[in-house]
């Protein structure tokens, strides 16, 4: 299939990497070049990165809202939109210019944990089980209709490391939703608007430690600490 990628942490990359090996992409998108760690100069994304090695098309739009960079995705004819952790809202346009629309992977066992920190805020709840999830992207905040989940217990791994597995799992979510487009027959799960949860950004100095945290309080911040 004709993929047009989106995204930009080492997650994504990790998907973007897989998803090549079995299908077209004919362009990526990520988020412009961005001070990232020390130091002053401007660095490119992961996901940049990775679609310039394996010499992949790659565009760093400030917005996606531009009438001309509309234009330019539609000029691709994807058949879909696939997109994991891209940092910006998608215009309906936007979704609107493949032929199947768009697909994200949510690092979330959806309704659960809506939003974005769903893997820190599973920690910090004691969650047994994280995931992620092949979801339709539509008006809403992840509400849309998924159809491929993995998930994976937490025990007592951290952030980063469940963010290793998932980022493997949500390729192969996203591989499983591309076939089910490729044959014509997709099997979506509603969500059940009764058990959703939002999984906030972590705030400024939220996973410091305090004396008054239990050890069991102490370990899940250390965990979901990045």
């Amino acid at each position: 299939m004709r993929v047009v990628f989106m995204g930009t942490p080492e997650f994504a990359a990790t998907i973007l990497r897989q998803i090549n090996e079995q299908h077209q992409v004919v362009a990526v998108y990520t988020r412009p070049d961005a001070i990232r760690g020390r130091g002053n100069a401007l660095v490119p994304s992961p996901v940049k990165s990775a679609a310039l090695e394996l010499g992949l098309p790659v565009f760093c739009p400030a917005s996606l809202k531009d009438a001309e960079e509309q234009e330019r995705l539609r000029s691709f004819e994807a058949d879909v939109l696939v997109v994991a952790a891209y940092g910006a809202l998608l215009p309906q346009a936007v979704i609107d210019a493949a032929r199947f629309g768009a697909i994200n992977a949510h690092a979330s066992l959806l309704p659960r944990w809506r939003g974005a920190a769903p893997v820190e805020r599973a920690i910090l709840a004691g969650d047994e089980q994280v995931g992620v999830c092949a979801m339709r992207i539509d008006e809403k905040l992840d509400a849309g209709p998924y159809c491929a989940y993995r998930s994976v217990p937490v025990e007592h791994r951290n952030v980063s490391e469940l963010l290793d597995d998932l980022a493997y799992l949500g390729a192969e979510a996203l591989l499983s939703a591309l076939e089910q487009f490729d044959a014509g027959h997709v099997f979506w799960v509603e969500q059940d608007e009764n058990e959703v949860t939002y999984a906030k950004k972590i705030e400024k100095g939220e996973l410091d430690l305090c004396l008054d945290d239990t050890a069991l309080q102490a370990d899940r911040k250390v965990r979901a600490s990045s």
